[in-house]
């Protein structure tokens, strides 16, 4: 991911108490992170991509010549890196060397790596290196600018290995591209180094195969881009895969038959964020998946703003000079999703920081080609699980927004279990809100279910639709005229389908 995170990989505090719903106080996080020069080569793979970049507890501010520049800004140097090369062949990116300067821009993409964490060491071009171990491992794919033209692909090997590249093309065609990108050291990953690559100028809508490494490659896999405007997606919707190691294969082995163009893991992928092994365990489990499909990530309690956390996953920087990575907004298809972050350090990062994003990110949303807005963040603010109370001060701070710019669907984690509600408007601290049509308020979804122990319930209230104590997994589709989400079990039954625009 992005160094992009400041955040403190600090004092866990936060990590294992799951009893309260937290709007926790956020951190100041003003890292960036680095990525390589651009051009592909190379089969298709089916494996996991890891990504790793550290971020530490202190406040980085990146040194940008006065201004921040943001994820879309114009290029700083825009060469164009990608080079076509004839069938069987490899395109090869230009070398760069030695270690990596921020603010970086990898070849060809639009958005910057503002700096890398304080705690990130060793940061690294890619070089012709290999270890002892330089099998990728972790393989796994996000997004940290457009969606439609790009993809962050990470993975880890031994310490010792450099090299960086991912050959990539588009699935069936024949002209491999080498894109380059860095590597580096990170605090809680002893002995591995954690390498990150971002692949710009793609083509929308298209089905792409890659594989990573040096020498020593990953399987082939496949992915899709996001498309241009308001073309038909599905959102894979999943919460809380920490714990029990077997249960979170079994969900994520059914979801990924699915086959969705992208996934959300609402926050608690692990049970201690500061422990790597748990972060191996989660990506072993699935690596397929991982490969495959690109993630949006969440920030949940149990990640605790550790370090593996913002190493691991390049995401969005948002532009602020707070909680750089630690929340963001990113368009798919006719989505546009804000995905928060309700477990910070400091409560202002949440009850200020955040509140000015939602309002200038709904504000400014093209609804004729980005119709439906939809919020993500870990602690539900509508819940009867007898484990959780709803977190009612974020509700009084996120709700009424929701109500002013039209939310149709706001989706949480952290309680291990299945609850939906009717779409609700007018909600508060101190207020639930009332009933109303569903395109005149918000669906509250909250499905925890992805591998950690289940939670019951107390009695119904009356804004609840269904609830279940299951595992399982939710998908959303959305095209232009159509909004549905679609809750599932683990065995692939269905436990209700909503029609959010029409219910």
């Amino acid at each position: 991911m992005t160094p992009a995170r400041v955040v403190a990989a600090l004092g866990l505090a936060l990590t294992a108490c799951d009893a309260t719903p937290s709007v926790a106080p956020a951190r100041d996080a003003t890292v960036d992170r680095t990525t390589s020069a651009d051009t592909s080569t190379a089969p298709v793979r089916d494996e996991r991509v890891d990504s790793a970049f550290a971020s530490e507890a202190t406040a980085f501010a990146p040194d940008v010549a006065g201004a921040t520049p943001s994820v879309d800004a114009p290029s700083l140097d825009a060469s164009d890196a990608f080079v076509t090369a004839p069938d069987s062949a490899l395109a090869e990116a230009p070398d760069e060397h030695g270690a990596v300067v921020f603010p970086y821009r990898a070849p060809g993409c639009a958005y910057v790596l503002r700096a890398v964490s304080p705690t990130a060491r060793d940061v690294r071009h890619h070089e012709s290196v290999e270890g002892s171990d330089a099998r990728p491992r972790n393989v796994h794919l996000t997004f940290a600018g457009d969606a439609s033209r790009t993809v962050a692909v990470s993975w880890s090997t031994d310490d010792t290995t450099l090299a960086s590249e991912v050959h990539l093309r588009e699935a069936g065609a024949g002209a491999w591209r080498v894109v380059r990108g860095f590597s580096f050291a990170y605090p809680g990953a002893d002995g591995r180094r954690q390498h990150e690559v971002h692949v710009c100028g793609l083509t929308p809508g298209r089905t792409w195969e890659y594989d990573v490494g040096g020498v020593s490659r990953s399987p082939v896999a496949r992915f899709v881009t996001a498309p241009a405007g308001p073309m038909p997606v599905t959102v894979l919707v999943m919460g809380d895969s920490r714990t029990l190691v077997d249960a979170w294969s079994a969900v994520a082995r059914a979801a990924e038959r699915e086959g969705a163009d992208v996934a959300m893991l609402t926050g608690d992928a692990v049970d201690v964020g500061a422990d790597q092994s748990q972060w191996d365990a989660l990506f072993d489990a699935a690596p397929t998946f991982w490969a495959s499909t690109p993630v949006l990530w969440i920030h949940g309690n149990h990640e605790g703003l550790a370090e593996p956390y913002f190493a691991q996953l390049a995401l969005p920087d948002h532009g602020g000079d707070r909680g750089v990575e630690a929340w963001y907004a990113l368009t798919y298809g006719p989505l546009r999703v804000l995905a928060l972050n309700d477990s910070t350090w400091d409560f202002d990062d949440v009850a200020v920081a955040q509140v000015a994003f939602l309002r200038r990110e709904l504000a400014g949303m093209n609804r004729a080609q980005t119709p439906w807005a939809i919020t993500a963040h870990h602690t539900p603010m509508y819940t009867t699980s007898n484990v959780h109370l709803p977190n009612a001060s974020l509700r009084g701070l996120w709700a009424p927004i929701y109500d002013a710019f039209g939310v149709q669907a706001d989706l949480a984690g952290h309680v291990h279990s299945y609850e939906s509600t009717w779409a609700m408007r007018g909600g508060d601290e101190t207020h639930d809100g009332v009933r109303v049509g569903p395109r005149e308020g918000t669906h509250y979804l909250t499905f925890g279910g992805a591998g950690a122990p289940l939670y019951g319930f107390v009695e119904p209230a009356p804004w609840i639709r269904r609830r279940e104590a299951t595992r399982g997994y939710g998908l959303l589709r959305a095209s232009a005229t159509e909004l549905t989400w679609t809750a599932k079990r683990d065995d692939g039954s269905t436990v209700e389908r909503i029609d959010l625009l029409r219910e």
